[in-house]
This record gives structure tokens, sequence and C-alpha cells, in this order.
């Protein structure tokens, strides 16, 4: 998810200074370009960028910083050492997990304008507070009935569709519209959510999760069923004003513990275009001969081939593709850009539930975090905080 500075940065538009200090934890000090640095990374692990910091993320990293500063007064105080290769493996390891290349973490970091070495505090902090815990004899324990239980809550929320997505809410559609049209001109939709958008999710960079199609009522519920994965809605009227709306995720009710994948190719191509001509015959070859085919003719950015959940795709191309047999060309749909032709490669069946192994990992992890809690909360009875 994240190396050292000159000694001031600008933010903001403002001079913020490694002097500047926020708080003293015993005799250790929290600078204001810590603060600052906590606080773009913590923005960075939720919405996966840096933008605009808010007095509430401020408010979060300053809290942050201060457990973190009476963690590693403990660890030192027990005289616990944690070297840097072991703090070099576990960013690894942490790397591996999302799916990051060999040095991920400082790449991303370097580009959003974090430092490094703040990542690289808070692990050192967090493999040393766990030796301290254990040193404290505090142990966990997770039953079988646990799991089981785990299993059945996780099972009822999957059994429900949900759908996640972007939002951009404003008080006029004029405002909306205008929102509407920088996007399509190319504009960052994250950047007009820090600058344009009312909703509490701005916080989030605008991102809503896991919710159902009625978020909105009833009558904006058909317009996200239509809606495709990646797709941008017009303004929609809702309550507190016009949103604009990014179509993330859509996630299908699962009645077993796997979903339907299908790897789907599709592109756009002219009605007058050789590609179109040779679609209406029978295509032998499958996915790889319609690429072949449509490559040369496709509208620019129309050619695309993934893997998807039917539930993500919009009712009326999801009706082409029930009746549609693997490796034959479907469609045509009319689109205002031309003529757009699908073709179902392959099927599968993923997991979607936790195995047991899985589920009494996440409990352990919760159960320690709770262990964690009140530690802390015990050594900072003897701790003096002091906010500047």
């Amino acid at each position: 998810m994240k190396y050292w500075g000159i000694l001031g940065i600008v933010l903001v538009g403002l001079p913020v200074w490694a002097g500047e200090i926020k708080a003293i934890v015993n005799d250790t000090p929290i600078s204001a370009f810590d603060v600052e640095s906590r606080a773009k990374m913590i923005m960075l692990q939720q919405a996966g960028r840096v933008g605009k910091l808010t007095d509430d993320l401020r408010k979060e990293a300053l809290d942050d910083l201060i457990d973190e500063r009476i963690k590693m007064q403990e660890i030192a105080k027990q005289q616990i050492q944690v070297s840097d290769e072991e703090v070099a493996e576990a960013l690894a390891h942490l790397e591996a997990q999302n799916g990051l290349p060999s040095g991920g973490f400082r790449k991303m970091m370097a580009e959003q304008g974090v430092p490094y070495q703040t990542l690289v505090n808070q692990t050192a902090a967090n493999l040393g507070w766990l030796r301290v815990m254990q040193k404290a004899g505090r142990t966990l324990t997770v039953k079988p009935a646990e799991i089981q239980a785990r299993h059945k809550v996780i099972k009822k929320e999957l059994s429900r569709e949900s759908i996640s997505f972007a939002e951009i809410v404003m008080p006029t559609e004029e405002e909306a519209l205008t929102v509407w049209q920088r996007l399509q001109d190319g504009a960052d939709f994250g950047t007009m959510v820090e600058l344009h958008s009312t909703a509490d999710s701005r916080v989030n960079g605008g991102r809503v999760s896991g919710v159902t199609r009625n978020y909105y009522g009833a009558d904006v519920a058909e317009i996200l069923d239509q809606m495709q994965v990646g797709q941008l809605s017009r303004p929609i009227p809702v309550s507190g004003g016009y949103a604009l709306i990014l179509m993330l995720n859509k996630r299908e009710a699962v009645r077993g513990d796997t979903i339907k994948i299908w790897e789907l190719a599709q592109a756009i191509v002219p009605p007058d275009s050789i590609a179109n001509t040779l679609l209406q015959q029978p295509v032998k070859g499958g996915c790889k001969t319609f690429v072949e085919i449509v490559k040369d003719d496709a509208v620019a950015g129309s050619l695309q081939q993934g893997r998807v959940s039917p539930a993500q795709l919009p009712t009326d191309i999801l009706q082409i593709l029930k009746k549609a047999k693997f490796k034959t060309v479907a469609g045509p749909m009319q689109t205002p850009a031309g003529l757009l032709y699908f073709m179902k490669c392959s099927e599968s069946e993923e997991r979607v539930m936790p195995t047991d192994a899985e589920l009494q990992s996440q409990l352990e992890s919760e159960k320690m975090e709770l262990i964690s809690r009140q530690l802390l909360s015990e050594i900072k009875r003897d701790v003096v905080i002091e906010y500047k």
C-alpha cells in the first residue's frame, strides 16, 4: 500500500515544515510532516490515490501516529529488536498478496508523493508490537462454532445482489452537466469528486461499496440495472441534488459456494466494414479468430476481452448472451458508434465462499486486533500526551 525528504514540502498551497510539532508522546515529538505523510498514506490505502487532505483525515493520522509512538516506546522498553531484513520481508510478502512486483509499494507511493519511510515505520511498529503481545501472554483461540457462525453470516450476505460504484453528487443539474462534460473530455474522476461532490462518500473518492440496487430508490434502481461496469451515467436526480454515477462492480446473488464467470470478447465495428461482413458468417476458431477479424476495423477502445460475471452485464446484453452458444458470434446490437458484437469464449465456476482455514485466519486477525487495543489502552494510562 507505501523516503525521507527535504525539510519542508508544499501541501495544498501552504508550507508544512518538519519542525512544526503537533504532539509529544512522552518525550517523542510528532511533526506536521509526519502527520501529512501518514494522512496521505491512509488516503492512498483507502482510495487508491492521494487527493485533498481533510482535517478529519489529519486527525485520524495524528491518532494513528500517537498509537504508533506508544507502541515503539514499549518495544524499546522491552528491548525487542526488529531488523531491516524482517521489515523488507514483510513488505515483500504484502506486495505479493496485493499482486504487486518487487518495489511496487515504493513506486506507487512515489507517484502519489507519499514518503516510503512512512510505510517502513508502520511495518516495523506492527512487527515489534506482535512480539510485545506475545511476551504479555495474550493468547487467542477460535472455536469451530465461531467459524460456522461466520460462514452463515457471509453466506447470507452473498445471497443478495449488490453493486459498487463511485458518485459525484452536486446540488444543481447545471453543475452536474458541466462536470459530466469535463469527464467526457478526460478529467480525472477522483479530482472531480474532491472539487464538486457534496456526498459523504467524497472522503473515499466517491466510492459506495456493496449496496443494493435500491440505494437511491426504485426509480434510480432501474437506471443502475441497465448500467454496465465502467459506464458513467448522465446526471441523475437523487436526494440531495444530481448524481453522476460510475459503475465499478455488480455482484450477483450466490446460491451456492461458487459463481459463474464468462470469458467474453466484444467489439464495435462500422456497418460498412469488412469485419461486419465476416461476422455475419459462421466463424470458426473461437475468440482468437473473432479478435483477428475485428482488430483492424473495431472502433477505438471498443475491442475488449476479459472475465466477467453475467450479473455485471446490462439486461439487454445479458439476454443476448444467455441465448448465445460458446465460441459463436452474438449480436449485433445497434449503438451510436456502430454495431456491437460479442463472443462467449469459455465458462468457469469460481469459489466465493472462504474456506474454514481462511475464516479461522480472519477471526484470529480480528481477535488479535481486539487484544492489541486492550493492551494499548492499558499502556496509555501511564503515557503523557501533549498536543500542540
